[in-house]
């Protein structure tokens, strides 16, 4: 158990970094804020706990990373595919996609997605800071809302029946998004998926205060490779 007295659950989106900020001292969701830069963001809270939902330790040459593939197990057939494969870290090096796919074969056998390409920018700041903040926990939205239902999803989260089954479980939690404070940009172009990810991510990050979380990662490691850990 850590003393932390702030939680943060931070998700990604096309512009930049969307949290959900609060107490863990009343395991309260105080406020959701907007920012470009994830560093900028997180200066303001030293001491915290922040779950994200981006890849922190990569492979060096394994192209599945353990964790992700407990991940796809834990959600099911029908959600697996919110689990995106990250990066080899020499490939995050490539300047190009084209670079990149050919490097990727190169080392596994395997090319590389668009969708991981197009998070290049995005793992690379996320790496970065978590050498300056080591209570930066990588999670995934997904596998946390399956946590708090104790069993599988109805509709996926891009659905108006997912979009208000999470909200439900988001209020059964504790939570209550309509009563929260937003310091949004106007043209910051959010999406509603975003914010809820965000939210259940804080969850997780509350979890990980009071120690009853679970840690999805490779039991065995060889040749300091497959490092990677979703904590939900």
């Amino acid at each position: 158990m850590t003393d932390a007295t702030c939680v943060i659950g931070i998700d990604g989106t096309s512009t930049g970094w969307i949290a959900s900020i609060g107490s863990a001292r009343n395991k309260c969701l105080t406020t959701i804020k907007f920012s470009e830069n994830l560093d900028r963001l997180l200066s303001g809270y030293p001491n915290s706990v922040v779950v994200i939902d981006m890849p922190i330790e990569l492979n060096k040459k394994n192209y599945l990373r353990q964790c992700d593939v407990l991940a796809k197990k834990y959600l099911g057939r029908n959600f697996q595919s919110s689990v995106f494969i990250p990066p080899l870290k020499r490939v995050l090096q490539c300047s190009t996609y084209q670079e990149a796919n050919k490097l990727s074969k190169e080392i596994t056998g395997k090319g590389l997605s668009k969708q991981s390409w197009h998070l290049k920018n995005k793992i690379n700041e996320v790496r970065a800071v978590s050498k300056i903040y080591n209570k930066l926990y990588e999670g995934h939205p997904e596998c946390s809302f399956k946590m708090l239902k104790n069993e599988t999803l109805i509709a996926k989260k891009k659905t108006v029946l997912g979009i208000f089954e999470r909200l439900d479980l988001l209020k059964k939690a504790g939570l209550d998004p309509l009563s929260i404070r937003i310091d949004i940009e106007k043209n910051s172009k959010i999406k509603i998926d975003d914010i809820l990810d965000s939210m259940v991510l804080f969850i997780t990050a509350l979890r990980i205060v009071k120690g009853n979380f679970l840690c999805l990662e490779k039991t065995k490691i060889e040749n300091n490779d497959d490092n990677g850990q979703i904590f939900i």
